[in-house]
């Protein structure tokens, strides 16, 4: 008799024999008990052979199969006083209901079970040195699969029917495997399928030799139908068959080796190449790739292999053409390509968005020993619908990240963007920095505007971009950013766009207006004519989806400018954004006049909660507050008396204000 300590709570095994033997396997009074060994109630599975002759099958078997009032599944399994007596005669066959057992001449065993899920054959032939087993199966429902032994794979459901031929000889694995109309669908709905039709070629070692021996195989997958997602990864039907093969070596339990892989999706994707995983504490880690032959069709491999993580990262419906090919080598410990050969042809991207876009990009990559030079060249190209003209540059990569070579100009409507010096670095430990040095050469602001669909501003842009820093989806720029316009200049500091391209990107910063011309400024809102310069702040702005959500702002005039004066449309206009209701004019009728002169002139706003909090220069003694205070002769003030505002109907105003000029 032989007993083991419980397997897990209350449950154990226990083997009691009569005289046996292991060689051709002949026995006598074998019986197991598995279940409670806590009580005598029940809750047992017992598998009695009292005497089994399995080379020579004689004289006879006699089995016994008893499952004494079960209340719990073994994996799914369950029974309730059920018993099996199973009598089996020398060379012969026994057949119950679906289940066949055959003895052959040779001293192997066949068992077979065929019913309405499909047929299942095991053979097991040979001696006890050269022993074969073979595994058939043909049209197996996997459907009858028990629900508690999919959630051991992480799996909520699986359809589909089975054709196999699997042989294990030698230590030995072999065959193939036909899965078709498969679908399945993951725990985490992660990963799913559906329609799938699979052809599987399998050849590996088992483990049954020493722990110390490398194990190798060697599998190839053929994907004749159906969709797949793996995470954001969704690959539709294919037009033709998919194509996947990996050879391994299984040198130690930490190291993998893949010796050569191979990827196919014809007019789409072609690689080969080899690879290197080690274990590490939460999974397995990639240690080095060598892609040997690399070809990519763009559009069809954007649409095959890019359109589910592009759709993830905001860029649905991005649309590629052109071709890449050529091969690369990758090391962890070298965090960069070790060698490179690679060739851009023909690049176009477009955004649905029209967010980015990239046309008639041919790039080379050539490097080694841990350097790369890339150069780069495009004809055109658009940035959140802004045209930029060609540029030609050279790029410089190693182990610290990529630099710009030498500095380059990029055309943007009459003026140029130029960039003095680029990098992205990726320094171990420390946070991916991008580092730019850029300037703004001067740009038609009209042009520019309009170019954007913004409302169409007068006099021109140019600025300094000392300092910029990108990382997970976050622009900052360092240092303030100087803009000069409308004679003036405004100063934006701690800026930062979080999802500068993805969905609903936000900006916060802070921003300073100095001796803006009012002139130019009014000219271009259209608001009616203002003399005079203007200066103020935008404090703790912030913008969703490019729309103002927050901020704290105020404008005002200067009163050491000589001439200060304000047309009667610009009176008209401050009236109605303040609830002024009209204007205070002394000694004579309003209309009369075309522009008055003002001493002082301003307007603030605290924007929460899409009301705007509205405040002038200084108190009135009406009770209001005064937006535009009047000097000399005819005197005219404006005052309001509305403090709160909603700030989509303040919009509304000014667009309406905007289209009625």
């Amino acid at each position: 008799m032989l007993g083991c300590q419980p397997l897990w709570a209350g449950v154990g095994l226990q083997l009691d024999s009569g005289p046996g033997r292991l060689g051709e396997i002949s026995w006598s009074n074998l019986t197991f008990e598995f279940g409670s060994i806590e009580s005598s109630d029940g809750q047992q599975w017992r598998l009695d052979i009292v005497d089994l002759r399995v080379a020579r099958m004689e004289p006879s078997a006699d089995v016994t199969l008893r499952c004494l009032q079960s209340r719990w599944g073994l994996y799914g399994l369950n029974c309730d006083a059920a018993e099996l007596a199973l009598a089996v005669p020398p060379h012969g066959t026994v057949e119950l209901e679906a289940l066949s057992w055959r003895s052959q001449a040779d001293g192997g065993i066949q068992i077979a079970w065929d019913g309405a899920d499909g047929r299942a054959v095991l053979a097991w032939s040979g001696g006890q040195e050269q022993a074969v087993f073979s595994l058939t199966l043909a049209d197996l429902n996997v459907s009858a699969v028990p629900a508690a032994w999919l959630e051991l794979i992480n799996l909520q459901f699986l359809h589909g029917r089975l054709t196999a031929d699997l042989l294990l000889a030698d230590d030995r694995l072999t065959g193939t495997v036909n899965w078709l109309d498969g679908a399945l669908d993951g725990l985490d709905g992660r990963v799913a399928a559906e329609g799938l039709s699979l052809e599987l070629e399998l050849e590996t070692q088992m483990p049954f030799g020493s722990p110390s021996e490398a194990m190798d195989g060697r599998l190839a997958i053929r994907q004749l139908a159906g969709e797949v997602l793996l995470d954001s990864l969704y690959l539709p039907p294919p037009q033709v068959p998919l194509a996947l093969e990996a050879a391994w070596v299984w040198a130690a339990p930490e190291r993998l080796q893949v010796t050569r892989f191979s990827i196919n999706d014809p007019g789409s994707l072609g690689a080969t190449g080899s690879a290197e995983m080690r274990r590490v504490r939460d999974g397995w880690q990639l240690r080095e790739l060598d892609i040997q032959a690399l070809n990519l069709s763009l559009p069809s491999f954007g649409r095959r292999w890019l359109e589910g993580p592009a759709a993830a990262a905001g860029f649905a419906g991005l649309e590629l053409g052109g071709s890449v090919s050529g091969s690369l080598t990758w090391r962890s410990d070298a965090a960069f390509l070790t060698d490179a050969d690679l060739a851009v042809r023909d690049l176009t991207l477009q955004d649905a968005q029209d967010r980015i876009a990239l046309y008639g990009l041919q790039a080379t990559m050539i490097g080694e020993r841990d350097r790369v030079t890339t150069e780069l060249a495009w004809e055109a190209a658009r940035v959140w619908g802004l045209p930029l003209g060609g540029v030609a540059l050279s790029v410089h990569g190693d182990s610290l990240g990529w630099r710009l070579l030498e500095s380059f100009r990029v055309p943007v409507l009459d003026g140029h963007v130029s960039l003095d010096s680029l990098a992205w670095l990726n320094v171990p430990d420390a946070p991916t920095q991008v580092i730019l040095d850029a300037r703004i050469e001067p740009i038609n602001l009209t042009l520019l505007t309009r170019e954007l669909g913004l409302i169409e501003l007068g006099g021109t842009l140019a600025g300094r971009f000392p300092g910029v820093q990108y990382q997970d989806q976050r622009l900052s720029f360092t240092g303030g950013i100087d803009i000069d316009a409308f004679s003036g200049q405004i100063v934006v500091e701690d800026l930062e766009v979080e999802r500068p391209f993805g969905t609903l990107p936000a900006v916060a910063a802070q921003v300073e207006f100095k001796r803006l011309d009012l002139l130019e400024l009014t000219g271009a809102f259209d608001f009616g004519r203002m003399e005079g310069q203007l200066s103020g702040w935008m404090r703790d702005l912030r913008l969703l989806d490019w729309r103002p959500v927050a901020m704290d702002t105020r404008l005002f005039t200067h009163e050491d400018v000589p001439r200060r004066r304000i047309s009667q449309r610009a009176v008209d206009n401050l009236s109605s954004l303040g609830g002024a209701g009209g204007a205070f004019l002394s000694g004579t009728v309003l209309r009369v006049f075309d522009d008055f002169p003002y001493r002082r002139a301003g307007i603030a706003c605290r924007l929460s909660n899409n009301i705007c909090h509205i405040d002038g220069v200084a108190p009135h003694e009406s009770g209001g507050f005064l937006i535009v205070e009047g000097r000399g002769l005819p005197r005219l003030d404006v005052v309001g008396h509305r403090r709160l505002v909603d700030w989509p109907q303040l919009l509304r105003q000014l667009e309406t204000i905007r289209e009625s000029g």
